[in-house]
């Protein structure tokens, strides 16, 4: 889907991209329930335009001429009056054409700044072939919550030896690198990562984007002794284990593949009993029958989760 060149330093190793995950969601269509054909949307304006609009009031962003507000935004005006402000009966959807629609940032409620294709076109990043390293760092350093959807980088033929010691020298060191790359006029923040002897390269989200968590921290508990954490220890040592991905199956999509295909549904396991309590000798009853269903449980076969019941209006 992508090829270009990592380049660090002096040094330019080509690779492809190819995607490293695939959604395996099952996608529906809307149907028309009475005709049984397929539903396709259409672009129209929320509100009838009208001739007793007001008189332009804002200006565009790069002083070229007023914007005339509309009941729903506003419009250049040199586009005034567009092709769709005949009168029409109130409450009928209007439709409009694709080169009638354009991309409007809303600045006030109903009141919006619009931008050209052009304009987007001359602030898009330039076309590049190359994933530049900007800094290694320790792969510890990074939380996973920036890394947001993966690729495979492979070497392109004739480059597996530079490649491959890319590969050892970021694993040995423990670094990923921090780069920039830009796939389909967007330029992304991403980091490029040892696995096994590939490497992968995930975008990753901005600083900016990463939501504040401190708020959301609860209070650290202070009565918590040394029995409750040795024994909390011990369960999470008993429940431990390999990471199987195949353990972890997503049911929902899989019942949903049986419904659509016509098999019965399989029957649903009731819920475990959880036991739960606030205080001291509640919890380490707890953690005591958790431990001791934990080792009767057979290893290496995976437990279905507990569903939660659907509430009944």
């Amino acid at each position: 889907m992508w090829s270009g060149t990592i380049s660090f330093g002096l040094v330019s190793v080509p690779v492809r991209l190819y995607p490293a995950t695939r959604r395996q969601d099952v996608r529906f269509h809307e149907i028309d329930r009475s005709s049984g054909q397929r539903i396709r949307h259409q672009k129209v304006i929320e509100a009838p335009w009208s001739s007793d609009l007001p008189a332009p009031a804002l200006t565009s962003p790069g002083g070229e001429g007023n914007f005339m507000p509309g009941r729903k935004g506003v419009v250049p005006t040199s586009t005034w009056p567009p092709r769709f402000m005949e009168p029409r009966p109130a409450g009928a959807a209007q439709p409009v054409a694709a080169a009638d629609v354009v991309k409007g940032f809303e600045v006030a409620k109903d009141r919006y700044v619009t931008v050209g294709r052009e304009e987007l076109e001359e602030l898009a990043p330039e076309r590049s072939r190359t994933i530049d390293v900007e800094q290694f760092v320790d792969a510890s350093a990074v939380d996973p919550i920036y890394y947001d959807v993966s690729y495979y980088a492979v070497p392109e033929r004739g480059h597996e030896r530079a490649y491959g010691l890319l590969v050892d020298a970021m694993r040995e060191t423990g670094k990923l690198a921090i780069s920039w790359f830009v796939l389909r006029r967007k330029r992304y923040l991403a980091a490029l990562r040892p696995q096994g002897r590939l490497m992968v390269l995930s975008t990753m989200f901005h600083g900016d984007e990463i939501l504040p968590a401190t708020e959301l921290e609860p209070a650290q508990p202070r009565d918590l002794s040394k029995k409750e954490r040795e024994m909390a220890a011990l369960l999470v040592n008993t429940l431990s284990g390999p990471f199987e991905p195949e353990r972890y199956p997503d049911e929902y999509r899989q019942r949903l593949k049986e419904l659509v295909e016509g098999r019965a549904a399989s029957a649903r396991p009731t819920a475990p009993e959880v036991l739960t309590g606030s205080g001291v000798n509640d919890l380490m009853a707890a953690l005591r029958a958790s431990v001791e269903q934990a080792r009767r449980a057979p290893k290496g076969r995976a437990k279905p989760a507990a569903r939660r019941k659907r509430k009944t209006a």
